[in-house]
């Protein structure tokens, strides 16, 4: 990958966590990177255990076999194929048998087909681990930057260059995000060599815009070029969603850059991600002549071919870029004035919610996509779906598109089915009917409990206060007796109020507050991953049960903790509980002494996910604990309907039980 006057070279990398592709969906992403407007492929899957956890270990015949066909299709299309290399997680860069051994595993590939390799050290600790190297390179991130430069330099003098490979090589640091100076980049910087080039994702991981002074910031504090690892579109910290939208926020202008080129991180889903893909290459090939609405179009019509109509509105939809953007600003106006009785709205939100109930079609369930795969099992939607096949070197149809989009042309169907039945609340003379009062309460209820999310917390809000509108109520909640807080931010987040619905289902009155203070009272507090600091300590004291879903290690309940993602089920006992609709996050902590693993994470990362700390228990800090406190494995979508299975409920549902001791409803209110 190098520059090319004012272009910059483009490429695809698959580098998200979660399921990877398969080979036959890498062979046909291959054959259609040219149409693509992409040069170059990164193989970094992090699933691929013989690239990152056993890097030592050399391919068995049958994966590396595959890896040369892959190599083999891109030289065919015209395509450079990169297979990387991740030590990271386990290298010694004092001892010369690991240098070997990295340049031994390069060459077993190389010897299959591969032509080309980068080092990446992303996502691994920021200080070395072994006595050896601390002593050889220094302490703390300054020592990892040294150690992972040279052992960059010692990879290309020991392979790169003796098989002719004396371009500039590519290394991604562990400290990719960011612009500014730092210890670890001042370590790198000593010992990589000068005309390395260093992969890097912006300002941040996950970025909505990428400026020239960014880059020249970054360049700066690197002390070499760069290549931006753009994860756009890739979707593997939320599996409900797709970004399917043209790549928006990249500089116009690269004129005098040191910048060489972008390789986009992909989605799990990998024939929907040609959409978003299509537009990276558009942006490099001509940044200054880019637009993004002429280049989503463009893509659209590329891949989508004689369904780009029906695919169009799911689209539209899922086009907002970065993730925490609103998803469709101009819908939500339009809401906001429908639901202020502005006749002229309600029409605009019918006519989009039409074009949302036709994306189904033939196309919501073809060949049975979407029902029964392996990260959905057993009744869990999305993730499961297998890959769209098509021919290596012919582009794929329409019905292939569809195919592999069917969760969320479904989703898409419902939320427009949703809208319209709002719409025929608002837009009447009279009282809505029985009918339409029911018609309304069942699409919401459809909407809600999708996995797959397409404008659901903008459409499902609008069918609520339509429906508080009409006089009616979207579900009975029981009134609460126990009193429960709920500390989060300050801002509360869907997930915080998918919580305190549940809980007013079981039989409280429920607060949500930024705060809790010695002297506060209540029956369960809930603490949250967006719990303030300060409350979080304050609560860590307090003679209350309390329910944790974030803050563990504040509040002295665990050692550390973390968050899994692309996790479906757990294992409780013997028994292999199916908890999410599709692949969610799991919460878990290394539990103090004493507690009580009620459900682990199944390999291979069994983490302790649903843990019980009995009052008295000796927590972290040696203090015994004033109350029950127990660990759950939610996280910051909170008890969603459209995240737990009924079994996920039950667990729940027990665990407060037992923190409580019991609850009006019987257990079964959290469905």
């Amino acid at each position: 990958m190098s520059r090319r006057g004012g272009r910059l070279q483009a490429g695809v990398v698959e580098g998200f966590y979660g399921p990877p592709w398969s080979h036959q969906e890498r062979l046909d992403l291959l054959a259609a990177a040219p149409s693509l407007g992409l040069d170059t492929s990164l193989y970094a899957p992090k699933d691929d255990p013989w690239h990152r956890e056993r890097w030592r270990e050399p391919y068995p015949p049958d994966a590396l076999a595959r890896l040369g066909e892959l190599a083999a299709a891109a030289r065919d299309a015209g395509v450079a194929f990169v297979w990387s290399v991740a030590p990271g997680l386990s290298m010694r860069y004092a001892d010369d048998a690991d240098h070997a051994a990295l340049v031994a595993k390069a060459e077993q590939v190389r010897a299959a087909g591969v032509r080309d390799v980068w080092l990446l050290f992303d996502d691994v600790p920021d200080r070395l681990t072994d006595p050896a190297d601390a002593d050889r390179y220094g302490d703390g991130p300054h020592g990892a930057g040294r150690a992972h430069g040279e052992a960059a330099a010692r990879f290309r003098e020991a392979f790169l260059l003796p098989h002719g490979l004396d371009h500039p090589m590519t290394v991604c640091p562990t400290d990719y995000a960011g612009c500014g100076p730092s210890p670890y980049r001042a370590g790198l910087a000593e010992t990589l060599p000068a005309d390395a080039r260093v992969l890097w994702t912006g300002r941040d991981i996950v970025v909505g815009e990428v400026t020239r002074e960014d880059v020249l910031a970054a360049a700066a504090a690197f002390g070499r070029r760069l290549v931006l690892w753009d994860n756009y579109p890739v979707n593997d910290f939320d599996r409900t969603r797709l970004f399917l939208g043209p790549l928006t926020g990249r500089p116009a202008d690269v004129t005098g850059l040191p910048l060489d080129g972008v390789v986009a991180n992909a989605m799990i889903e990998a024939l929907p991600s040609r959409l978003p893909l299509a537009t990276v290459g558009a942006w490099a090939r001509d940044p200054a002549a880019y637009d993004p609405a002429r280049a989503g179009a463009a893509a659209l019509r590329a891949v989508a071919g004689d369904r780009a109509a029906q695919v169009a509105p799911l689209v539209r939809a899922c086009a907002s870029w970065p993730p925490s953007a609103p998803r469709d600003p101009g819908l939500t106006a339009l809401l906001e004035g429908a639901l202020a009785g502005d006749a002229v709205a309600v029409a605009a939100v019918r006519g989009r919610m039409r074009e949302l109930a036709g994306c189904a079609g033939d196309g919501g369930r073809l060949d049975g996509a979407g029902g029964d795969g392996e990260a959905g099992g057993d009744g869990a939607g999305v993730g499961g779906a297998g890959p769209a096949r098509e021919r290596p070197g012919v582009a794929p149809t329409g019905h292939a598109l569809l195919t592999a989009l069917a969760p969320w042309l479904d989703a898409a169907a419902h939320t427009g089915a949703a809208g319209l039945a709002a719409c025929d609340l608002l837009d009447r003379p009279g009282a809505p009917t029985a009918a339409q009062l029911a018609a309304a309460r069942e699409a919401l209820d459809r909407v809600e409990t999708d996995f797959p999310d397409v404008l659901r917390a903008d459409v499902a809000g609008f069918v609520r206060r339509a429906l508080a509108a009409a006089g009616a109520v979207a579900e009975e909640e029981v009134a609460g007796g126990r009193q429960a807080v709920l500390v989060t931010g300050p801002d509360p987040g869907a997930g915080d109020l998918a919580t305190a619905q549940w809980l007013r289902r079981r039989g409280f009155a429920v607060q949500l507050r930024p705060t809790w203070a010695p002297g506060d009272a209540a029956d369960l507090v809930v603490v949250t991953p967006d719990a303030p600091l300060p409350a979080a300590r304050a609560v860590a004291a307090a003679a209350v049960p309390v329910l944790a879903t974030g803050r563990l290690v504040t509040l002295g309940i665990g050692r550390e903790s973390g968050v899994l993602l692309d996790r479906d089920r757990v294992r409780a006992g013997d028994d292999e509980v199916v908890v999410h609709r599709g692949a969610g996050r799991l919460t878990w902590c290394e539990p103090v002494a004493g507690a009580h693993v009620v459900a682990r994470a199944p390999e291979p990362e069994p983490r302790p996910v649903l843990v019980e700390v009995a009052a008295g228990t000796p927590l972290a800090d040696g203090t015994p604990a004033p109350a029950a406190r127990t660990v759950a494995f939610l996280t910051g979508d909170g008890a969603a309907r459209w995240l737990l299975t009924d079994a996920g409920w039950s667990l729940l549902d027990a665990a407060l039980d037992r923190l409580v001791g019991g609850a009006p409803d019987g257990g079964d209110a959290g469905r």
